[in-house]
């Protein structure tokens, strides 16, 4: 059970994969978002069941319903809840009266609720959150390593997709492509967008370079249609232009993404690509940083120069400062330097 968010989803799929993998005599269904669920697609022996929590299966009517429909595809042995929230403690109550055995992953709340509190904070890192998951599955009696990326599993028709969008927009890879994912949910993790265009700038003064924009939203294709009438040689909007699946698609053909704390960089380090990661009011140290990667794909202002870092797990509005000193402090120079370091 894992209803949200996107990035904690997306971070079963390693651990998914590596477990049905090590265990070819189990079958796993995964319930989560509609929206989630082609992440489990196309994986041997793993069920997707999406469950619309906000309205097919809302409140706790909801929850009985979506109980009833997950008995009836299957007799569990065991309940893993990967999100130990309102719903999935529903879930998985009525689960435990019916004698399914339910195993819960730690969470490290208060662990993490030390190392973001504004004073005294804790330093020793935690661990990642795909290990997390994983240490759930040992208790359960099913220990396992996790497979080395990439982890997503695209059919030859997603790829045919993908290539077909670039052949209508008279796309050929003849330079260096790097992606660029500068958005996230909250303020303390975007880095400044005035940035990107110098960035930019740099790169290709330096080399032959294109750019895909990712993202959604308003807000971000705006942005994408102003980068793409500064550059338009160079910048490739991807935002509303591919379904999921078919970004994945292309992202696996990128030499490098840049990117802050977001979706979209776990999704290149899951897919196993270069990256490079600018890090604000949250701090790898929490256990979301980009999954098997080493501090070569990070930017961040450490700690012995900032106390205030990490000021909360998932990002905040307002920055305890009020100057966003760990996103600003951060230069185009910074990036541009370690992005043709990565590219060269």
């Amino acid at each position: 059970l894992r209803l949200s968010a996107m990035c904690h989803v997306v971070l079963l799929v390693p651990v998914i994969r590596s477990f049905v993998t090590a265990y070819p005599d189990v079958e796993v269904t995964v319930v989560t978002r509609p929206k989630f669920a082609s992440f489990f697609t196309n994986m041997e022996r793993v069920i997707p069941f999406p469950a619309d929590v906000d309205h097919t299966y809302n409140g706790i009517l909801g929850m009985r319903e979506l109980f009833k429909k997950l008995l009836k595809k299957a007799s569990y042995d065991v309940v893993l809840d990967m999100h130990d929230h309102m719903r999935t403690i529903m879930l998985r109550s009525m689960f435990k009266i019916f004698f399914t055995r339910v195993v819960v992953f730690e969470k490290g709340r208060k662990e993490k609720k030390a190392i973001t509190r504004k004073l005294n904070k804790a330093t020793t890192p935690l661990i990642h959150t795909v290990e997390r998951y994983r240490l759930a599955f040992e208790k359960a009696g099913f220990p396992f390593a996790i497979k080395p990326p990439p982890h997503f599993e695209l059919k030859e028709s997603v790829m045919d997709e993908m290539n077909e969008w670039l052949k209508k927009n008279n796309i050929t890879k003849k330079e260096k492509w790097i992606g660029i994912a500068p958005f996230a949910k909250h303020l303390t993790k975007i880095w400044p967008l005035e940035n990107y265009g110098k960035v930019i700038s740099g790169l290709i003064e330096k080399s032959p370079v294109k750019f895909f924009l990712f993202g959604g939203g308003e807000k971000e294709i705006k942005f994408f249609e102003s980068l793409q009438q500064k550059f338009p040689a160079h910048c490739v909007p991807v935002a509303g232009q591919l379904k999921l699946k078919q970004e994945l698609a292309l992202i696996e053909k990128l030499d490098l993404m840049l990117c802050v704390d977001s979706s979209n960089m776990h999704l290149a380090s899951l897919v196993g690509i270069p990256l490079i990661s600018i890090w604000g009011g949250t701090h790898t140290d929490v256990g979301f940083g980009p999954y098997g990667k080493g501090e070569e794909s990070i930017i961040q202002i450490g700690r012995d120069e900032l106390a205030c870092r990490p000021c909360s797990v998932y990002g905040r509005e307002k920055c305890y400062r009020g100057d966003f000193a760990c996103l600003t402090w951060i230069t185009p120079e910074n990036v541009t330097e370690r992005i043709n370091k990565v590219i060269s």
